[in-house]
């Protein structure tokens, strides 16, 4: 395995190594499996949008196992706030929750949404030209 340069593993000092899983490359401890520490290799990037549940994290642009982007808090495990829409860094106006969503339908186009489930906001965004 390759050596990642400049960085040890947080939890126990050992060497960090580039390994390859089911899912593609990731970063994991070279002292597996006494110690369990994994890490992506894209670093997930920050929208700028605070996370509404846990008020401590940002709202970060991750990508699942199977390649999908997803937006989730920073602060995770300890918050598993996490959407599926881009976030917005605007209060809905129906229910005050503090983020928005943009959602893209082929039926709908393009509406900024709540993602408050029981608020059912949407509001159309016309396309800048």
């Amino acid at each position: 395995p390759e050596v990642v340069e400049g960085r040890k593993c947080p939890k126990c000092e050992s060497d960090l190594w580039v390994r390859t899983g089911r899912y593609g490359k990731f970063i994991g401890c070279s002292s597996y499996p006494k110690c369990k520490h994994i890490e992506s290799l894209e670093q997930p990037e920050n929208t700028g949008v605070e996370c509404p549940q846990c008020k401590k994290g940002e709202i970060l642009t991750r990508k699942s196992r199977r390649g999908k982007i997803f937006y989730s808090c920073s602060e995770y495990p300890s918050c598993d706030y996490a959407l599926w829409n881009e976030p917005l860094k605007e209060a809905c106006p129906q229910c005050q929750w503090p983020i928005l969503t943009i959602k893209t339908t082929k039926s709908r186009g393009t509406e900024k949404v709540c993602p408050q489930k029981d608020c059912g906001y949407s509001e159309k965004v016309e396309k800048e030209e």
